[in-house]
């Protein structure tokens, strides 16, 4: 987080209001409690992700540390998940939710929540889901892709 002073907001605006390209901006004042200046868009991103993260959290407690469990309680698009998604779901849940609480950082948390949604909504449109054994993994799919 960056900082500036009320005086320096006041005096040049849009300097300041620039800084939130690059995160929120703590604006200190003298005589009062600071202020924290940030996208609208970003604190969005921040409710939806600690959002997120409290109900996985909750869920992994309810189902004693069982984030399968706990993702199927919670999320319905589980059921057009195989079990073997669901497990690959849950581990990707498991993996970022205590980490991006702690570092207060959501969007990684939040992108692959909405990866799975979207696989979710695609094989309730009708699509079929891939298997993924007939994906190359990384390094093989480049080698292929750009030989030499």
């Amino acid at each position: 987080m960056s900082t500036a002073t009320f005086t320096d907001l006041l005096r040049h605006p849009k300097d300041v209001v620039a800084q939130t390209e690059q995160g929120a901006v703590r604006i200190t004042r003298r005589d009062a409690e600071d202020l924290v200046l940030m996208r609208a868009g970003d604190l969005e991103g921040q409710d939806r992700g600690i959002a997120l993260a409290s109900r996985l959290m909750r869920g992994a407690l309810t189902h004693h540390g069982d984030m399968a469990a706990a993702v199927k309680d919670a999320f319905p698009l589980t059921s057009f998940l195989s079990e073997s998604g669901v497990k690959q779901f849950a581990a990707e849940m498991d993996h970022l939710v205590w980490s991006s609480a702690e570092l207060g950082a959501y969007g990684r948390l939040l992108g692959a929540f909405y990866s799975w949604e979207g696989t979710a909504e695609a094989i309730a449109d009708g699509m079929e889901p891939a298997d993924p054994a007939t994906f190359l993994p990384q390094d093989q799919w480049i080698e292929a892709e750009y030989p030499g």
